[in-house]
Order: C-alpha cells, then sequence, then structure tokens
C-alpha cells in the first residue's frame, strides 16, 4: 500500500506553483514594471515643463478693463435747427452733410411761401421741396422774397431752381442769394452772393457762398406773375 501512494506522488510531478523561487520572481518583476512607470511619467512632466518656459507665448495676455467709456453723443447748441439725418435723398438713404432749407424758422416773408400744386407734391425728389409765389411784376411788387437766420452757422447753400408755370411753358425766373452780414457798429450789409436762372422744364443749379452771413434771403424774379419759384433739395452746410 505505501508502495503505491509512493509512486503516485512520483506520477504526479511538481506544480507549477510550487516550483522554488517562483513568487520572489513576481514580486520583483512587478517592482521593476512599477519603477519604469513611474519614471516615464517623471520624464512627461519634465518634457512638458520645459517647453512651457521655452515658449512664453503659449501664455495668453489679458489686457486690462478701460476705466472710462467714450461719449456717443453729440452736444447740439439748443439755439440751432436739428439736422435731418436723410438730408438730400428720399428714401433715408444717407446724402451729404447738412440740413433742409425747410427745417429753419422764416425769419420774414413766410406769406411768399405757398404749398406745392398737387400735380408737383407727389413726384420723387419734391419731398422737402419750397414753393415761392412770383411777384405781379409791378412798381410795387418787382421781386418776392423769403429770409431765414442762418446766425453764421453755414458756408453754402445749394438747391436746383424749378419753374412752375402751368400757363406758360417758356416762361423764364432769377433767383438771387443775398447774404445780410452786421457789422461791429450794428449796421448790416446785404450782399448779393449770386444767383441762377431757370426755365420751365429746364431745372438748374443753384449755389451760392453764405460764409460768415447772419441772415439768408432768396429773393425771386419771374417773366410772368402766374407762376412760381421751386427749390428742391436746398441744402445748407455747416461750416
Amino acid at each position: 500500500m505505501a508502495d503505491a501512494e509512493n509512486a503516485h506522488k512520483e506520477n504526479r510531478g511538481v506544480e507549477p506553483d510550487d516550483r522554488p523561487g517562483h513568487g520572489r520572481s513576481v514580486v520583483v518583476g512587478l517592482t521593476v514594471l512599477g519603477v519604469l512607470i513611474a519614471g516615464a511619467a517623471l520624464a512627461r512632466d519634465y518634457l512638458d515643463l520645459t517647453f512651457r518656459r521655452a515658449d512664453p507665448g503659449t501664455v495668453p495676455s489679458v489686457s486690462p478693463a478701460p476705466t472710462s467709456l467714450p461719449s456717443a453723443v453729440p452736444t447740439l447748441d439748443p439755439g440751432s435747427p436739428s439736422p435731418d439725418v436723410n438730408a438730400g435723398t428720399s428714401g433715408g438713404q444717407s446724402g451729404p452733410a447738412g440740413i433742409h432749407l425747410d427745417a429753419l424758422k422764416v425769419q420774414s416773408g413766410g406769406a411768399n411761401l405757398v404749398e406745392l400744386p398737387r400735380d408737383l407734391a407727389d413726384r420723387p425728389g419734391y419731398e422737402r421741396a419750397i414753393a415761392i409765389t412770383c411777384p405781379q411784376n409791378t412798381s410795387a411788387d418787382k421781386h418776392r422774397e423769403v429770409t431765414y437766420p442762418i446766425l453764421r452757422r453755414y458756408v453754402e447753400i445749394s438747391a436746383t431752381v424749378r419753374p412752375y408755370f402751368p400757363d406758360d411753358s417758356q416762361a423764364k425766373t432769377y433767383v438771387s442769394v443775398i447774404a445780410s452780414v452786421e457789422q461791429s457798429d450794428g449796421t448790416v450789409n446785404r450782399l448779393d452772393r449770386g444767383g441762377q436762372a431757370a426755365q420751365q422744364g429746364v431745372p438748374a443749379r443753384l449755389t451760392a457762398d453764405v460764409e460768415n452771413a447772419d441772415e439768408l434771403t432768396l429773393r425771386v424774379r419771374c417773366e410772368s406773375p402766374t407762376g412760381l419759384v421751386v427749390l428742391t433739395d436746398a441744402l445748407l452746410a455747416p461750416r
């Protein structure tokens, strides 16, 4: 019986886990692996820190916040007319700088201004037009005038002269620009700064210098007393 048990043990051999030194080899292998992993991590951190020091541009800079905000609202002289944002145009498009003449208060001669005739009122380009009646061409009524206070705030007036004579297609008109300049002694000089002739159906461009003028006067003369002188896109250019 004892011989059979001994023979069984010899046939079984030695199990792998029972080999001498096996546990020690596993421990040593795990230790070496841990050392390698730790070394790789230290090398990565070192290289990352080195590159960051070598390239300072990788750190974004932050601009300091402004201490004050610029003013976005201009100050207007309360005594001056409000500027028209659509000056010189229709439909809200941007146009030349200045204000329309019809935005100013009339100082004298307001009775010589009339509404546009119905057949002109709806035409494009007549939205801000002014219409001045023609004189009767008598000794007491040779011309008509309309005066505006401009208080030396503008340097030039421009407009298109469009005579309107429903009964005379050949009638002509002439518009004069008169600048009134007050002197230091209180006297006023009225200076003719130019003018423009025009004919029914043939509009003409008027441009005149009004620099240093305290008042602007438009003087109208006509061949026929039955018509009007219409000024469209009349603009005053500021100083």
